[in-house]
């Protein structure tokens, strides 16, 4: 991987209990605010979510301080994507490999793809289309 470009995870806050939230919100104002957080990792968040950097096993015993059961589930995910960050987005989609604490209702995200047949036909009229714009 390039020193200069990092992968982040972004999945639902949903995929987080209401505890691990509510440590999340408080901790990103007090890691702003310089006060002393309950988490052993920083939070940086918004009314939005919030984004924390991806910490493998070895890097967590070395806290010694206890990481919520959620949040490492998250990682294990992060990690075998080879991410460095994970974005919790109250926006963002359900991912079908982790647990779900959200609205029972939202659906996990399916990853509709083209079949090959159909990119081979259609990507010459677009490389063609492509061409015409630059010959106007």
């Amino acid at each position: 991987m390039s020193l200069f470009i990092r992968y982040m995870l972004d999945i639902s806050s949903g995929h987080l209990t209401q505890d691990t939230q509510k440590r999340l919100a408080e901790d990103s104002v007090n890691f702003f605010i310089g006060k002393t957080c309950s988490l052993p990792f920083a939070v940086k968040g918004s009314s939005y979510g919030w984004f924390i950097d991806v910490r493998d096993a070895a890097e967590r015993s070395i806290s010694g301080q206890p990481y919520p059961s959620d949040i490492i589930d998250c990682y294990g995910l992060a990690l075998k994507l080879d991410c460095d960050f994970i974005l919790f987005d109250r926006d963002a989609e359900r991912h079908p490999n982790l647990n779900w604490y959200g609205d029972r209702n939202q659906g996990a995200y399916e990853e509709i793809t083209a079949p090959a047949a159909v990119v081979r036909e259609a990507s010459p009229y677009l490389l063609n289309d492509i061409k015409d714009l630059f010959n106007r």
